[in-house]
C-alpha cells in the first residue's frame, strides 16, 4: 500500500457505492417478498419445510445403504430435497430429510412409504416418518430479537469508543456500525443467501469486527499523534497516513478471522452429509469480512476526514480566540500607563 495513497478524498465515491449497493439490495428484497415469499431467502431453522426422518439401527445397515435406498426412493416419487443431515439417537441413528413446501407431500408420503417397507425388510428402527414445520419468522419475534442484540452491541462499542477516544472517534464508530450492517443485510438480500441462526449470528459479528478495526486505525492514529511530524499534517493526510499503515494489519486479521469462521463451521457441521448447510453460512461469513473491510478501511477513514477536519478547525479557532484575548489584555495595561504618562 503506497504511503501517498488517498482514502479521505474519495468519501463521495465510497459514499454513492454504498448507496447503490444499499438499494439494489432493497430493490431486490421488495421483489422478493411478492414474488419469492421473503424479503430474505429464510432457510434452516428459519423457513417453512416439510421433513422425512429415517430411524434405523447402524449396526445392521451402514448410513450409505440407508442413503442410497432414501435416493432411489425420492427420485422415484418425483422429490427433491435440499438438505439432509444424521444424528446420533438413544435408539440408534437418524436421517432427516428436508423438503420445500413446493415439493409434493402426497409424492413425499409415497416415497415414506416406500422407504418405511424397505425399512421393516431390514432390521430398521422405527421406519419413516413425514412431518412438517411453519416459519418462526412469520410472526417477527425473531427478528425483534436480533435487532434488540444489534442495537445493543451498537450502543455498547458508541459508548466505549466514547471514552477510551474522542467524541468524533465513536461518532465514527457508530457510523462504521450502521454502514457495515446496511451493506451487509443488502448483500445477503442481493446474493439470495439462506438466513438462518448462524448468519443472524454473523450480524453481531459484524458490529464486533468493525469494532476491532476501527480500534486498530484509531490506535494507529493515536500513536502517530506522538510525533511532531505527524502533528503537523493537514487532517486528511494524517488520516490517510494512519489508514495506508493499518491496511496490512487490518486486511490480515480480516482474513485469518474468515479463515477461523471456515474452520470452525466445518467442525460445526462435521456430522451433516450434505455440504449445502455449510456452504450458506461459510458465504455469509464471507461477505461480513469483506464489508467490515471495505466499511473501515475505505468508507470510515474518509468520513472521519471531514470530522477531524472540522474538529481541528473549531479547535484552532479556540485557541485563536484564546491568544486574542491574552494579546488584549496585555495591550490593556500598556494602554492605561500611556494615558496616566499624559
Amino acid at each position: 500500500m503506497k504511503k501517498n495513497f488517498s482514502f479521505s478524498s474519495k468519501m463521495h465515491l465510497f459514499i454513492i457505492i454504498s448507496c447503490i449497493v444499499v438499494a439494489i439490495g432493497l430493490a431486490v428484497g421488495l421483489v422478493c417478498q411478492f414474488c419469492a415469499d421473503g424479503f430474505f431467502n429464510w432457510g434452516g431453522d428459519y423457513t417453512s419445510y416439510q421433513s422425512v426422518t429415517v430411524n434405523y439401527y447402524d449396526n445392521v445397515m451402514s448410513t450409505d445403504d440407508v442413503k442410497d435406498i432414501c435416493d432411489d426412493a425420492f427420485d422415484a416419487a418425483g422429490v427433491s430435497y435440499y438438505s439432509n443431515t444424521y444424528a446420533d439417537t438413544t435408539n440408534g441413528s437418524a436421517l432427516e430429510y428436508r423438503f420445500s413446501t413446493s415439493q409434493d407431500a402426497e409424492a413425499i408420503q409415497s416415497a415414506v412409504t416406500s422407504i418405511s417397507s424397505q425399512v421393516s425388510a431390514n432390521w430398521f428402527l422405527g421406519g419413516a416418518y413425514y412431518s412438517s414445520a411453519e416459519s418462526l419468522v412469520g410472526g417477527g419475534e425473531t427478528l425483534m430479537w436480533v435487532g434488540i442484540a444489534l442495537a445493543v452491541a451498537v450502543v455498547a462499542q458508541f459508548l466505549y469508543f466514547l471514552i477510551r477516544y474522542r467524541l468524533m472517534m465513536a461518532c465514527a464508530a457508530f457510523i462504521a456500525d450502521v454502514h457495515n450492517l446496511a451493506l451487509y443485510l443488502a448483500l445477503l438480500a442481493i446474493t439470495r443467501v439462506q438466513v438462518g441462526s448462524s448468519v443472524f449470528a454473523l450480524g453481531v459479528f459484524v458490529v464486533l469486527l468493525t469494532m476491532v478495526s476501527c480500534a486498530v486505525l484509531f490506535d494507529r492514529m493515536r500513536k502517530n499523534f506522538k510525533t511532531d511530524e505527524y502533528k503537523a499534517l493537514p487532517s486528511f493526510e494524517q488520516v490517510d497516513k494512519s489508514a495506508c499503515e493499518s491496511f496490512s494489519l487490518i486486511t490480515t486479521m480480516n482474513v485469518v478471522v474468515a479463515a477461523v469462521i471456515a474452520i470452525v463451521m466445518v467442525f460445526a457441521a462435521i456430522g451433516a452429509l450434505s455440504a449445502y448447510s455449510l456452504l450458506m453460512p461459510c458465504i455469509a461469513a464471507i461477505l461480513a469480512v469483506l464489508v467490515c473491510e471495505y466499511g473501515t478501511m475505505f468508507f470510515i477513514p474518509s468520513v472521519y476526514s471531514r470530522f477531524k477536519l472540522k474538529a481541528d478547525a473549531r479547535a484552532a479557532q479556540k485557541e485563536k480566540n484564546i491568544r486574542t484575548g491574552k494579546s488584549k489584555k496585555k495591550s490593556a495595561p500598556a494602554e492605561a500607563k500611556s494615558k496616566s504618562a499624559e
